[in-house]
């Protein structure tokens, strides 16, 4: 198995501000996001929102909801699929 790439930063908005203790710890940044001072209403912060879109999209397939078989192995081949199709709606 490849050795995993250590993660450096994390980008997050301010419901993770907790973070910052435990990244540093680890020898990684916790830089958050938040909107404008004097903002009102919602605005998604960039690049934040197409990671909550993408998610969003998973949740939809719902097979990833329920663990049917139990094994990783399974859960992870599931996710692959979700993925793949969801890249295919987007051509």
């Amino acid at each position: 198995m490849p050795a995993l790439a250590t993660v450096t930063d994390v980008l997050a908005d301010r419901g993770y501000r907790g973070l910052t203790k435990a990244a540093g710890m680890h020898h990684a940044r916790v830089q958050i996001k938040a909107p404008a001072p004097g903002q009102s209403g919602f605005e998604p912060i960039a690049p934040l929102y197409k990671v909550e879109h993408a998610f969003a999209q998973l949740g939809r397939w719902r097979r990833l909801s329920r663990c049917f078989e139990q094994t990783q192995m399974s859960a992870e081949a599931w996710l692959q699929i979700a993925a793949f199709g969801y890249l295919l709606g987007r051509v």
